[in-house]
């Protein structure tokens, strides 16, 4: 008996039933997704998430060329699956909405140094700037750092006259200061950009939050909230 045809079909239904599973099966469920209006906390109507500017985009760009997802990851994980969330990583865990606006998402599987989902909420930029040319001088007994240094982001220069605005604040006693160069720039900048902090339906808010309004809430509700809510 000839076995060809029956071992075809055999592969073509495996191959079949993985495409299903592995490519169709996640289109379906988050390929369409869009911007939504989320659930916020003193606010009504902000559209959730946002387009990353122009110099952070670059930045992510720079971010991927480096390596950086090797370290650091992009998501929190949920209170019942780890402590992200009471480390202050996050007020949420991470959902799907979050990455609408990224290609080549880079959730990262290792964490040498800190999740960086919500950095642009937990540091500044001349922190960020701070940590890529000297990661050891923002280190501490709490926070020892392995993080190489990108010191080829920036230049030294000497000091003729006043120092740049731009410079870090590091001691001139040798006349030199370092200037970030643009690159260095872009990334802090894509740093700047992360945070997850809209309150989305598939992650709502803590249970005993205040003045929280879905805003697919009845009318009253809404007005209420809006009548309500602190001045801006």
């Amino acid at each position: 008996m000839n076995s060809g045809p029956l071992l075809f079909f055999g592969l073509f239904l495996t191959m079949a039933c993985s495409w299903l599973s592995f490519i169709m099966g996640p289109q379906l469920q988050i390929g369409d997704l869009r911007p939504t209006t989320n659930i916020l906390v003193g606010a009504l109507g902000q559209v959730y998430p946002h387009t990353e500017p122009g110099t952070a985009h670059q930045g992510a760009e720079i971010y991927r060329a480096n390596g950086c997802a090797a370290c650091h990851t992009q998501q929190v994980r949920p209170a019942s699956l780890g402590s992200d969330i009471r480390r202050g990583w996050g007020s949420r865990r991470s959902t799907a909405s979050d990455y609408i606006y990224e290609n080549d998402v880079m959730l990262g599987s290792l964490r040498v140094g800190p999740d960086l989902a919500n950095a642009g909420k937990r540091m500044d930029a001349a922190t960020v700037l701070m940590r890529l040319y000297d990661p050891a001088s923002v280190a501490n007994s709490e926070h020892f750092t392995v993080m190489p240094s990108y010191s080829y982001m920036f230049d030294r220069r000497k000091i003729e006259g006043a120092r740049s605005p731009d410079a870090l604040p590091f001691p001139t006693t040798d006349g030199y200061e370092i200037v970030p160069k643009t690159e260095a720039r872009q990334l802090a900048a894509y740093v700047m950009s992360l945070h997850q902090d809209g309150y989305l339906y598939e992650a709502p808010p803590p249970p005993g939050a205040t003045n929280v309004i879905a805003t697919n809430a009845p009318a009253g509700a809404t007005n209420a909230a809006m009548t309500n809510s602190p001045a801006k």
